[in-house]
């Protein structure tokens, strides 16, 4: 009886093979007779391998049959094979060409990716308008891409006037059509209350349906869940299991997981700091053509995170994330054609990518936009653009961008003299860790520029930006010490900060480095230290080195 039932099971089998082995023989025969449905269908099926072997090259030649037979989805797909090089070369320009005709026909797909390329400029001039439009399209047809990456656009102000509760209303209606990025995005508007009302538990829900849907930043704000119990109990194995998952994720060769799995290997998010494995995971995911992987690995290679420094190969993955679009990747590309990093400097360059970046939105991008108005640099100085670009980037939280307003103001720069709008912005920088805000606040503090003059909140404030690094301030912090301002008079501790400052190439501080070693400030007297930092002082621009130096010499003869 057993040998009967195995033997109706082998021809049960034999049965349904040949019924998708036909299934498929027919669906082919429907192609290759011009059937436009079947020809995509069968593109698809090439594409993700679903019951033949996966091949990218017969997947885009299918694509290019049903396409050039006017079918909207063929058209759309056929757009990706372009804009992705997926069997064929990459062709932004051929992928603009075929969205908009699939986006003609009617496609909601189609009419989301074209609005890609209007938000990107890829294949097309960057027109955000128009990328709104085509999102509100989408979004219509009941789209739930479209809906998300509409939401994007009142969320933050693309195309439109910025609307939290719109974005709110579009992120759900887009969640509830079982969308990942929706469900991920409704989640966000929750916990941080974006055009609701803050609420863990719903957030905590929504997470939990985006990792579901295998998505792996659903999956990473899910752990992070589990693990400091937001909206939920805290539970360790969970957020373990979350972790593991998101791993699986970048293994598996999601761009987004694995860029995300590098930026918690730098930072040391709920994994050990590991720069070389935040390089290897940033690597992965540039090289799966996502931007803010290609940019974070031209960090790498800027600063030597887990490689050494190459400026040639941050200039180069720079490129390819300013060319996906990234904002991030335009400002750092511009930064490399205004410093020389990697590229022979090009301040027109550098002004022109600054301007993409900070139309994006990057507050350091407008930030830098604002200093070549300011100074004059890749275009004609204008003060007063400069003090736009300032305001905007101070308001999207750029520290240093909150000190440059405020030196507009204290030299009366593109704007009326205000010391008293000075020093509230010198001191919102300082607050938010930037040196710069906090030595110009020390300074004022000492001089009594805009405040009553104060030494010894002039010393705290030099001391937070010395110990930040800042080479003025660790020149101005030795001075206090060996003056006795604001502290207690110690030569040892402006010699130790006198040093520093001279080390990090501050031309005044190598001056009075050099007056230590002439005549023993703090530490023993020697005259060959001091000849070769009253030298450098000379050559870095500060003339007064030259009186010290004409003294010793006159000594030797």
């Amino acid at each position: 009886m057993i040998g009967k039932y195995l033997l109706s099971l082998f021809y049960y089998n034999d049965i349904i093979l040949d019924k998708i082995n036909l299934s498929k023989l027919e669906y082919s025969e429907s192609a290759r007779k011009g059937n436009p449905i079947a020809q995509y269908n069968l593109g698809y099926c090439y594409q993700y391998g679903k019951r033949v072997a996966k091949d990218y090259n017969k997947a885009f030649i299918w694509y290019s049959k049903s396409a050039n037979n006017d079918y909207a989805l063929g058209q759309n797909n056929l757009g990706e094979c372009y804009e992705k090089g997926i069997g064929t070369d990459k062709d932004f320009e051929k992928a603009f060409e075929w969205y908009s005709k699939s986006a003609e026909n009617g496609s909601a797909e189609g009419q989301k990716n074209l609005g890609n390329c209007y938000y990107y400029g890829r294949g097309v001039t960057k027109d955000y308008n128009k990328a709104f439009e085509l999102y509100s399209k989408s979004a219509n047809s009941g789209y739930a891409l479209g809906q998300n990456n509409l939401a994007r656009c009142y969320e933050i102000g693309i195309g439109i006037d910025k609307d939290l509760n719109k974005a709110f209303e579009l992120y759900f209606k887009s969640a509830n059509c079982k969308c990942a990025i929706g469900q991920y995005n409704l989640g966000v508007c929750y916990e941080n209350g974006i055009g609701t009302n803050k609420d863990n538990s719903e957030a905590f829900k929504w997470y939990f349906k985006s990792a579901n849907e295998g998505y792996s930043l659903g999956q990473y704000r899910l752990g992070i869940c589990y693990n400091y119990g937001i909206g939920t109990s805290i539970n360790i194995k969970e957020a373990a299991i979350c972790k593991l998952e998101y791993s699986e994720s970048a293994r598996k060769g999601d761009p987004i997981a694995q860029y995300n799995l590098g930026y918690c290997y730098q930072y040391g998010k709920r994994v050990a700091k590991d720069y070389n494995k935040a390089f290897i995971w940033y690597s992965k995911s540039a090289n799966n053509d996502y931007a803010l992987g290609q940019n974070n690995l031209g960090e790498c290679y800027e600063k030597g995170i887990g490689t050494d420094k190459d400026y040639e190969k941050a200039f180069e993955w720079y490129f390819k994330s300013a060319e996906n679009g990234s904002a991030e990747g335009q400002k750092n590309l511009g930064n490399c054609y205004y410093y020389e990093r990697g590229v022979t400097k090009d301040y027109e360059e550098a002004f022109k990518l600054y301007s993409k970046s900070a139309n994006d939105g990057c507050a350091e991008g407008q930030k830098n936009l604002g200093n070549c108005y300011y100074y004059g640099r890749g275009i004609t100085q204008d003060y007063e653009k400069a003090f736009e670009l300032y305001s905007k980037s101070s308001e999207n939280g750029n520290a240093l961008a909150q000190h440059n307003l405020g030196c507009c103001y204290i030299h009366g720069n593109g704007v009326v003299k205000d010391y008293n709008k000075a020093i509230e912005l010198y001191s919102k920088s300082a607050n938010n860790g930037c040196s710069e805000g906090q030595c110009s606040l020390a300074y004022c503090y000492e001089c009594g520029e805009g405040v009553e003059k104060d030494y010894y909140k002039a010393f705290e404030w030099y001391s937070k930006a010395a110990n930040n690094g800042c080479s003025i301030s660790q020149c101005s912090l030795g001075n206090f010490y060996y003056d006795g301002l604001g502290t207690d008079k110690d030569d040892n501790k402006a010699f130790e900060w006198y040093f520093k400052s001279a080390n990090e190439g501050y031309n005044i501080g190598q001056y009075r480095l050099g007056i230590c070693y002439h005549y023993g400030i703090g530490t023993s007297i020697n005259i060959e230290e001091a000849v070769i930092w009253y030298k450098r002082a000379s050559d870095n621009g500060y003339m007064n080195a030259n009186i010290e130096l004409d003294k010793i010499n006159e000594l030797v003869a």
